[in-house]
């Protein structure tokens, strides 16, 4: 029984660990995910999320090492798979069971009926790790969860450090012929890109930079209707760019790029996000570090 207990503390710490170590890489769905909640903005978030993946990788740390200070890592890990769980059914019912949760972050996904589960087992396990450790030898070294501390937390926010995620777009303003883009995907429809206010998102379909702007956007998009957004995606294959549009869900006209045309018009940094007054540039944001408020104040909204 003993062995079995010992196996088990294993395997539940290092589901914590992979878990907290899935999510860093990238780590911006998951930033994305507190955004959306309201429960942070986009330069907390950052914070939030990092703080989050620290707590999970040090609560891996003491139960793989049976470090559980007078029960309190027991508790504090019931609880946030409880509080987790509550976020899982609230995915569910918002979202329906096609939702990835995000637990592994990109490295294995997972659906939210199918990670409920997976935390139901983790909580008995952990009852029953709990009722039957009875060694606690490692855990009466007091030093331990100080180390733990500082491994999780310096780990985590020197492996993958909080960037400055306020960058004020460049102003530009220079007149910019966008007259031989394509039309729309799938239609002949031509956009005047030299009338109105248009903003223009420069995205590649295998740019994981590109793939957390577009979600962003999208993001801003459900809080309120953006109706002069454009994005223009570049894949060589349409099956790239279908891959996108499945991980990403744009409501956006777009517009497909699919020769090296795409970067004379994007630059070489994606993402890039342009937006234009009658033709004039005025303003452009590149790459993953953007101010997502600063672009939301050139939509026009319905």
């Amino acid at each position: 029984m003993k062995i079995i207990n010992y196996i088990l503390r294993i395997i539940v710490g290092l589901v914590f660990i992979l878990s907290g170590i899935a999510k860093l890489f990238p780590i911006e769905p998951f930033e994305i995910v507190f955004v959306d909640l309201g429960v942070a903005n986009w330069l907390t978030a950052p914070f939030l999320a990092r703080f989050i993946i620290a707590a999970e990788l040090f609560l891996g740390l003491s139960i793989l090492f049976n470090v559980w200070l007078k029960n309190k890592i027991y508790y504090t890990t019931q609880a946030s798979l409880i509080i987790f769980t509550v976020y899982l059914i609230y995915l569910l019912i918002t979202k329906g069971n096609t939702a990835d949760c995000g637990c592994f972050g990109s490295f294995l996904s997972l659906s939210p009926i199918a990670s409920i589960l997976k935390n139901g087992v983790l909580f008995g396990l952990m009852v029953f790790i709990n009722k039957k450790n009875t060694s606690r030898e490692i855990g009466t070294k007091k030093w331990l969860p100080l180390l733990f501390v500082v491994i999780a937390f310096v780990s985590t926010f020197l492996l993958n450090r909080v960037g400055l995620h306020n960058i004020q777009g460049i102003a530009v303003n220079k007149p910019i012929d966008f007259s031989e883009l394509p039309p729309l995907y799938k239609t002949n429809q031509k956009v005047d890109f030299s009338k109105g206010k248009k903003v223009v998102a420069f995205l590649s379909y295998q740019c994981e930079h590109c793939i957390n702007a577009t979600s962003k956007l999208v993001l801003l998009d459900r809080e309120q209707k953006i109706n002069n957004l454009y994005l223009v995606i570049g894949s060589k294959k349409e099956k790239g760019l279908l891959e996108f549009l499945e991980k990403t869900k744009p409501n956006f006209p777009f517009i497909w790029m699919n020769d090296d045309t795409f970067f004379k018009y994007s630059g070489g940094r994606l993402p890039a996000i342009i937006y234009m007054e009658d033709g004039v540039m005025k303003k452009k944001w590149y790459g993953e570090l953007f101010d997502v408020d600063d672009i939301g104040n050139y939509f026009i909204h319905e």
